[in-house]
Order: structure tokens, then sequence, then C-alpha cells
């Protein structure tokens, strides 16, 4: 009979080949808004419509862009896929000729292919493949019993996605080579700061205003940072919040305003405060050089420095993909810290 000492020592062993095998993995292939759907063509509007359900985030440009496109492909592709940073396997038909069906049947062991078709036909892994990836199998019995988990599991998954880009994102954006001149700056006249990455630059840091500007370009991006003493939050309603928000453009960029063209204001979190947050289309005053494009507002009270803050991103980038930049200035804003 084993004794504890010598199973301890197996299970350390173990734990270290897993760790190495983790460690010797590459980061996940791919773009962040893109997912790599196998699947046969007789399940692909099936799965093309679970997933859509899904993810149905969108950033108006003023065009609509999801954050997440899909992209399909057959599963003898499987093996040149299969390191992609989200990967789904995808079968709901069970006819035999049906090669998803196939590829998932070689994918899963025997009891957990059966378990899937009559309990949780959704099964998610991390770092399958590589470093920091999603690795879903979809092994449905029919249309039906997959799409009783978007009201069950939606928001779950959406948190697990969410979660990896943010992950994937951070190690992306806020390496060794962050901007850290203005960080501390910042924390030395005001008290708070931000994580800044490489190629933002200070454009103005207003005092007297209570304003900072920063900027990047390639593509054009622009924060805007401006702060009341008090608690204004408490203040406003919904109405009044809206009708501050909608004038700040004009005050502070001076040359540019807010469209009405999908225009939302709600409630949310900001870093565990309660917040007010505007989204919509910015466009130029001056129409001689007309630009636009996609914003985001939040509107907040932090009770340590007494103060209520307004951050504003936006993005001017126009025929290109956008939602990638405006998550990754959402990042930036919300890595806010106080001293």
């Amino acid at each position: 009979m084993m004794t504890n000492k010598y199973l301890f020592k197996i299970f350390f062993i173990l734990v270290m080949v897993l760790q190495l095998n983790c460690e010797s993995k590459r980061e996940a292939l791919g773009a962040d808004n893109e997912i790599r759907v196998i699947c046969s063509d007789v399940d692909r509007e099936i799965i093309e419509s679970y997933l859509k359900n899904i993810f149905t985030d969108t950033i108006y440009t003023p065009e609509p862009e999801p954050y997440y496109y899909l992209k399909f492909s057959n599963p003898n592709t499987y093996n040149e896929l299969k390191a992609q940073s989200k990967v789904v396997i995808a079968a709901v038909s069970r006819d035999n000729g049906n090669p998803g069906l196939q590829l998932v049947k070689k994918l899963l062991p025997e009891k957990q292919f059966e378990t899937m078709i009559n309990l949780d036909p959704v099964l998610i892994s991390k770092n399958v493949f590589a470093k920091n990836q999603l690795f879903i199998v979809i092994n449905a019995l029919t249309k039906d019993q997959l799409f009783d988990t978007i009201k069950k599991k939606k928001n779950n998954y959406r948190k697990i996605f969410n979660d990896n880009f943010k992950s994937r994102q951070k190690k992306f954006i806020f390496g060794v080579d962050r901007n850290r001149g203005i960080e501390d700056s910042l924390m030395n006249e005001y008290g708070w700061s931000m994580k800044i990455p490489w190629g933002w630059i200070n454009i103005k840091n207003n005092k007297d205003s209570n304003f900072v500007w920063l900027g990047k370009e390639m593509p054009f991006q622009w924060i805007g940072i401006s702060w009341y003493e008090g608690n204004h939050i408490s203040e406003m309603n919904l109405i009044q919040s809206g009708e501050f928000l909608w004038e700040w453009p004009k005050k502070f960029y001076k040359n540019i305003q807010f469209n009405d063209h999908k225009f939302k204001l709600d409630e949310t979190d900001f870093n565990g405060f309660k917040a007010w947050r505007l989204k919509g289309v910015w466009e130029t005053i001056d129409m001689i050089e007309a630009k636009g494009g996609p914003f985001c507002s939040y509107f907040f009270y932090n009770k340590s420095l007494n103060k209520t803050f307004h951050f504003n991103y936006l993005i001017h980038h126009p025929g290109k993909n956008k939602s990638i930049n405006m998550r990754q200035m959402d990042l930036i804003i919300k890595s806010f810290i106080v001293e």
C-alpha cells in the first residue's frame, strides 16, 4: 500500500510536468476579435445562429461592427487551426457521415461524448494547445438542446471570452515598454494615474481647468479626462448627466461634437463605482475636414479623492475594424488607480 509521502511525491511530479507542458506552449495565434469555428456545412447555419445569439456586442462606427467575427472552416482544417486563440469544434447532425461529428468523437473520450449529448452539450477548456487559448467543443443531440443553453449560460460564456480578451490584450498593451513618464507625471500632479501604453503622448495637461488629453496615432485615438470637486453623480439624474456629457466635447476638444446616431446612456460599473456610461458616434464640427467614429464615456464619483471624473475615449480609423482598439482604450482607462 502506498504511503501518503509517496502519493505526495507522485502528485508533485504530475504538477511539475503539467506546469512545464504549459510553459512550453506558445501563445495562441489569431486576432482577438476572431472565433474560428470548425464544423461541417450541414451544421453551419445552426452553429452560426447559436454563436450570434451569444456574442451580440456591437459598436457603431457609424456602421455596425461586432466584437467577434465568426470564421468557418471544414473539419479537415483542424490540425492547422487548433492553436488559434478561440476555437469552436461543433457537431449537431448525428449522421455518421458528418465529418464534424467524427472529429468530435476523436477529440472526446467515449464516456464524455455520451455525457455531453445527454446533459450539457457545450464544453469550454483553456490552454489546450496554446497559452491564453479558449477551446470549445459543441456536441449537441438536437438544435433545441443546444439553444437551451443560451438562457442558462450566455452570461457565463460571455464573461469567459471577455476575461480571455482582457488577459491577452493586457499582456500586449501593458508590456515593459509603457510610458512611465506620463504615468508618473499624472500621479505626482494629481494623485491618480493609469497604465499608459507606449506610443501614447500627452496632448494637453491643463491643471487650471482639470483636464488631461492623451493621444495616439495609427490609428488616431484620444483619451480625455476631466474632474470636478465633490459628488456630482448624486446630484444629477439620468437626463441631467446626459445633457452634461453631450456638451462636454465642445468645451474640451473644441472642434468635435457627439451625434445622436445610436446614442445610448445607461448605468454601469466603473472599477466598483456607480457610473453613467455614454456610447455613440462623434463627428467634427468643421465639415471641411470631416472626421468621425465611435466614442465611449464614463462619468463616476471617486470617494477617496472626493472628485467626480469623466473619462472619454474615441477613435478615427475609416474603413478599418475598430472594436479591438475601443476595447483596448477601455482597459487603459479602467487601469485608473489612486495614490
